[in-house]
């Protein structure tokens, strides 16, 4: 069975966890989660499978922009 750990900047409402959790059963199938908050991530929401992080947050973004532009 698969452990999730969604971590988002705020509280998620239980519809938006409803939603989240039917779109985890599509792609997962049995699952379990747990849901944090991380007030510095901004915003948006960062999803751990076990074997990858699907980052989505503001910081994430901000954080790879940061990234792009050293590079150059």
């Amino acid at each position: 069975m698969i452990k999730l750990t969604v971590t988002t900047a705020k509280p998620l409402t239980d519809s938006e966890k409803a939603s989240l959790n039917t779109k985890f059963t599509v792609k997962y199938g049995e699952f379990t989660v747990e849901y944090l908050v991380d007030y510095s991530l901004i915003g948006g929401i960062k999803i751990f499978d076990g074997l990858r992080v699907f980052d989505g947050s503001v910081s994430g973004q901000l954080e790879r922009l940061k990234k792009n532009v050293k590079g150059k």
